[in-house]
């Protein structure tokens, strides 16, 4: 997923991405030709922060990096202090192999950035030890940054510039690799009726900007303790049983079904994701616009961007009684008029 001006990963059951899933598997990989930039180190654990403090963690260190390398970057109007965000990214980059042209082949496994020239491997980051990724905003836009650790346990952002408007399309395939990797995870674990073997994710949230710009969904924020791997139960919450007996719950239906019984600006119904366990997505409509929103985050929890809610009923009270509007990116969301099934 969300969210500054851009959209969360899009995990609803008819995402639409830029590739086929075969094409992303361990072994395969699609690849880019892009520009490594530089890096430069994090100083905190990426889930200690809150989604936009880690946005803008990245995206200050898009600057950092293309102001270290002599990029001219427009003048803010409102020069900002020095934030909270700064203090957790180290004051002087990386920029060993700045300006290289590279080769970013994003698979299921890993994020590899080979040297275009001789195909030198500058940096391998595995999918797990990835933890966030964003794409630059304004005149960062042709630039992405992604979080990894290294060998040394050490966490950095790195920078990348992308060819005009393909910065769009390189977080997007990001975005669909780690779900892929998600769902090996939780397909193994099922399979095995016990947590998998495959490690538990680094992964806090990524930030793709998917062209489903009506998709403000919550991606899995993993768990970085690697001895408490992710389990089954993780998608499940404690009171979601009792959203089956509301009759603005459609239950298994399809996006497009969805759409279908939302006539009218406000109305809005809770479904479940047929693809992912435990998972619930409110479809609304505003104005001529159709939303889908994630609800439950990887630990159970209830939730908008902005607050969390004890049930889904909680968070449809909350919003409906008060009139109060679910804002996402530059569109909200306003729950007037639940659409009840027939039976």
């Amino acid at each position: 997923m969300v969210v500054s001006s851009t959209t969360m990963t899009n995990m609803d059951d008819n995402a639409r991405w830029l590739h086929s899933n075969t094409d992303l598997l361990s072994g395969c990989g699609v690849s880019y030709n892009v520009n490594y930039i530089g890096s430069v180190e994090i100083l905190c654990s990426m889930k200690t922060l809150d989604f936009d403090n880690r946005t803008r963690v990245a995206r200050d260190s898009i600057r950092l990096v293309c102001t270290a390398v002599g990029v001219l970057l427009k003048e803010r109007r409102k020069p900002d202090p020095p934030s909270i965000e700064q203090l957790k990214i180290a004051t002087e980059p990386n920029l060993t192999y700045s300006r290289t042209p590279v080769q970013l082949t994003i698979s299921t496994d890993s994020l590899i950035l080979k040297r275009s020239n001789d195909s030198q491997i500058l940096y391998s980051h595995k999918m797990e030890g990835i933890s966030f990724a964003s794409a630059g905003e304004h005149d960062t836009k042709d630039y992405i940054a992604y979080v990894a650790k290294d060998n040394m346990n050490k966490r950095s952002c790195h920078v990348l510039s992308c060819e005009g408007n393909e910065s769009l399309d390189v977080i997007t395939t990001i975005g669909q690799a780690f779900e892929l990797r998600y769902n090996e995870y939780m397909q193994l674990q099922q399979a095995n009726g016990q947590p998998g073997v495959i490690k538990s994710l680094e992964h806090d949230e990524f930030l793709p900007q998917t062209r489903d710009e009506d998709i403000k969904c919550f991606a899995p924020h993993h768990n970085q303790q690697q001895e408490q791997p992710l389990t089954h139960g993780n998608w499940n919450t404690t009171s979601s049983s009792d959203v089956y007996k509301e009759r603005w719950f459609h239950g298994k239906i399809s996006r497009d079904d969805a759409e279908l019984l939302l006539h009218n600006s406000g109305d809005f119904l809770v479904r479940e994701s047929a693809k992912i366990p435990g998972q619930f997505i409110l479809s609304g409509r505003y104005k001529d616009q159709f939303k889908h929103l994630l609800l439950v985050d990887p630990e159970g929890i209830i939730r908008t961007k902005d607050y969390e809610f004890d049930s889904i009923q909680h968070l449809i009270s909350y919003h409906k009684s008060g009139n109060i509007p679910i804002v996402s990116a530059d569109s909200e969301l306003l729950l007037q008029t639940p659409v009840l099934r027939s039976k």
